[in-house]
């Protein structure tokens, strides 16, 4: 066998072992779309209802009408266009100061797929007024905490 058949025999099976561990074979089967937007992460704090004392983590029911788990969250820009749509998760006390019986109840939320391309979002929970966020913050990943009064 001439040496040239030789190295070729060699030489062609290293060289498509080391193309498909740098990922050009099979390259193919890879999705070529970009994410369609971040996830928006944050959470919501109303007044909690009861009147004993509250321990921080436990489950926690809002003291205001329609904010509860699997109410919606709103994601638009600043002029009322809807982004995105996210649901509240459900409700943890959380206390206000050590010892003290008034509590709130924070629900946290994830919004997926909102999209770039505004410098502010609008995020409103159940209906309510939306309160704005600077989008810089919160594509890096920063909380949008939403407070809640009656």
């Amino acid at each position: 066998m001439p040496l040239s058949a030789v190295r070729s025999l060699v030489v062609l099976p290293l060289a498509g072992a080391l193309l498909a561990g740098c990922g050009f074979i099979g390259a193919s089967n890879v999705s070529h779309t970009k994410p369609s937007g971040f996830v928006l992460r944050g959470r919501v704090t109303v007044p909690a209802t009861g009147s004993g004392p509250a321990t921080d983590g436990a489950a926690c029911v809002s003291a205001l009408p329609g904010v509860a788990a699997g109410s919606m969250v709103l994601v638009s820009d600043v002029d009322g266009h809807e982004l995105a749509r996210g649901e509240l998760g459900g409700g943890v006390t959380a206390t206000t100061a050590a010892g003290s019986s008034a509590a709130t109840c924070d629900f946290p939320f994830q919004v997926r797929a909102v999209p770039g391309g505004v410098s502010r979002y609008a995020v409103s929970v159940a209906g309510r007024p939306a309160q704005t966020f600077a989008a810089a913050a919160l594509r890096q990943d920063q909380l949008a905490v939403l407070v809640l009064t009656s």
